[in-house]
């Protein structure tokens, strides 16, 4: 049984520790709450079980658990340049049985390792079976979709650490370009500037997997919104931002038109 009231106050407890005040550690928690949301989006959706919408809630909750302590530890959330924050959260809830904590019953132990383990990976092992591929796809969406939100409500400096001003001075490194505009996920060590990363944010569209991820980025007129936020002054790096920006509202429409 998946007790979400007693999870959520141990959750509560876990993070009581960390300082609230520090942009980053608020971000965060927001955003675990609000992958919730998003998971729930899809499951209901879906038509899925009580028991799958709470499972998938519970991974939800601890998908980003290590991300407080990566905090504290390096002042950065770039896992190529610090670590892994979905293996270090599966490592904090399994290595020592801090799982156990947030569920008595350990049977769903391998589908909320194997979710979390996956859900920042640029693409997903092999060897996973249906139902392990379904809570993994349910984190991947709903981590992607909540980003969206991410990227309108908190300030430009919370998210890229430079100003708006400076992040529109910067220009679109030559593999971000050509990755987003072959309509691909941005691999994140090819980021070099504050605007690749806001780029490869929007990018994540390109690795949503449900019809349903894909019309609630349409529905929410997400991709002009994440567009529109920036203005880059550079008269190139601008062209190549609006061509971006058309190539993912193209991408979007086909999606949406394929699964109707």
């Amino acid at each position: 049984m998946i007790d979400l009231s007693k999870a959520k106050k141990v959750f509560q407890e876990y993070i009581s520790h960390y300082d609230v005040t520090i942009p980053s550690i608020r971000l965060k928690i927001i955003h675990t709450y609000e992958v919730i949301k998003c998971s729930e989006y899809l499951c209901d959706k879906l038509y899925l079980t009580q028991e799958d919408k709470n499972l998938a809630s519970l991974i939800a909750l601890l998908h980003d658990i290590g991300r407080f302590e990566q905090w504290i530890r390096y002042e950065s959330f770039a896992d190529y340049k610090t670590i892994d924050h979905a293996l270090f959260s599966s490592q904090l809830l399994f290595d020592k049985g801090m799982i156990r904590l947030f569920i008595e019953d350990d049977c769903y132990d391998n589908v909320i390792k194997n979710a979390i383990e996956q859900h920042n990976k640029y693409k997903i092992d092999e060897g996973f079976d249906e139902r392990e591929l379904l809570f993994i796809h349910l984190i991947r969406d709903a981590d992607k979709l909540d980003n969206f939100r991410v990227k309108e409500e908190e300030r430009i400096e919370d998210i890229l650490f430079k100003s708006i001003d400076e992040v529109n001075l910067c220009v679109i490194s030559d593999a971000v370009y050509q990755q987003m505009f072959n309509q691909q996920l941005v691999y994140a060590p090819n980021r070099k500037t504050s605007l690749d990363m806001w780029l490869s944010y929007i990018a994540f569209i390109y690795d949503l997997h449900y019809s349903e991820s894909i019309n609630f980025i349409k529905e929410n007129n997400w991709i002009h919104r994440s567009f529109d936020r920036l203005s880059p002054l550079d008269e190139e790096t601008k062209k190549k931002y609006l061509i971006l920006k058309q190539k993912a509202l193209e991408y979007i429409e086909r999606r949406a038109y394929e699964k109707q």
